[in-house]
């Protein structure tokens, strides 16, 4: 079935993925699935039983990575047939922040994902990865 899913990972930005990732790992219980360094900087996706944590410390940083807008930078959902999601929300009159459906072969093998903001101005970022976790 097409459509969202559910929601597939938060986002954590961190000023130390080190620090970020030990924390989680030993103290909570997840363990890092995947590894990289992006062109957007240091990247880690965490996994606890259906759970999913995405850690990243950003190349740039500046007063809003993490000010006042806090550490978590958005909600990912996971979707199916990102395609016809993306007709369905211009349809509907939503929004978006991107042009429309981004393809990008990082991290953890590649992504499609369409961004936009919720009724609060959380940012929600649609993805259909291009491999299962």
């Amino acid at each position: 079935m097409n459509g969202i899913y559910g929601i597939h990972h938060i986002c954590i930005h961190t000023p130390e993925i080190e620090k970020s990732i030990n924390f989680y790992r030993d103290i909570i219980g997840f363990h890092v699935i995947g590894r990289e360094t992006c062109g957007f900087g240091e990247y880690a996706m965490m996994k606890l039983n259906d759970s999913l944590l995405e850690l990243i410390q950003p190349n740039e940083q500046d007063e809003n990575t993490f000010g006042d807008i806090g550490s978590i930078t958005h909600i990912g959902l996971g979707v199916k047939g990102i395609d016809s999601v993306l007709e369905d929300l211009r349809a509907k009159g939503i929004p978006l922040l991107s042009d429309g459906i981004e393809d990008d072969d990082a991290p953890m093998g590649g992504l499609r994902v369409i961004q936009l903001l919720g009724p609060s101005n959380e940012h929600l970022n649609l993805y259909e990865w291009k491999r299962d976790f």
